[in-house]
């Protein structure tokens, strides 16, 4: 088998998984699509988006790295959105401004084949956003994020997600150890002041009040 036909067999592979897990996804409710690149999320994005609407988003890499926010930003509309440089009192007032925007733009620790959205949070700003208060949230992430069930789920914050975010963010806190799992890259239920690792949701089911679209993309994205 060529290059050429490994790679045509991966995309259907990704393809499949991802439809599997779509299918999963409407039976909760969720209004969940597939996207082959990123080209094309970006696009569904800013159609759903208007141009005059506030956009809150999370620490969300995923977004930053599809360059949504820049996106939106020059298209005008006002992203509230935390930034590395930002002191705490600006960082707060952001992240709670966020929630009160009817956009809510993030992504996902995990989504299991079954149609749960699983997230692990240190501050809760993100779950909060995801869970009431924006009218319509957008969840966009890569298929590296799809697991089996929340076994897995768990498993993969543990071993990625967490131990990835925690080194992205630099998490140690002055005079006191950082996350062990900055150093040995998993994850060792540690509870020191230093863990993102405080509070776990399971969207196992569209939120009432909530337009909550799950859209996932044939590209690893995020941690």
């Amino acid at each position: 088998m060529s290059y050429s036909q490994m790679g045509e067999v991966w995309e259907r592979y990704v393809r499949a998984r991802c439809g599997t897990a779509v299918e999963a996804l409407k039976k909760k409710e969720f209004d969940a699509r597939f996207f082959s690149g990123r080209e094309e999320v970006v696009g569904a994005v800013m159609e759903i988006i208007p141009p005059d609407a506030g956009v809150g988003c999370g620490g969300s890499w995923t977004a930053r790295q599809l360059g949504l926010l820049d996106a939106l930003r020059e298209r005008g509309n006002e992203v509230f959105a935390h930034e590395p440089g930002m002191d705490f009192e600006e960082a707060t007032r952001v992240r709670r401004e966020s929630l009160l925007c009817p956009y809510y733009l993030c992504s996902a620790n995990a989504i299991t084949m079954r149609g749960e959205v699983v997230n692990i949070d240190g501050i809760g700003n993100r779950v909060a956003g995801m869970s009431f208060g924006p009218g319509t949230v957008i969840v966009v992430a890569g298929y590296n994020k799809l697991v089996r069930d929340l076994d897995a789920a768990f498993q993969r914050i543990k071993e990625v997600a967490a131990p990835a975010n925690a080194v992205r963010y630099g998490m140690a806190v002055p005079g006191m150890d950082a996350s062990p799992c900055v150093e040995k890259g998993r994850c060792y239920d540690c509870a020191l002041p230093s863990s993102i690792c405080r509070i776990i949701t399971i969207v196992q089911q569209r939120p009432m009040m909530t337009d909550f679209k799950v859209f996932l993309v044939g590209e690893s994205l995020g941690f």
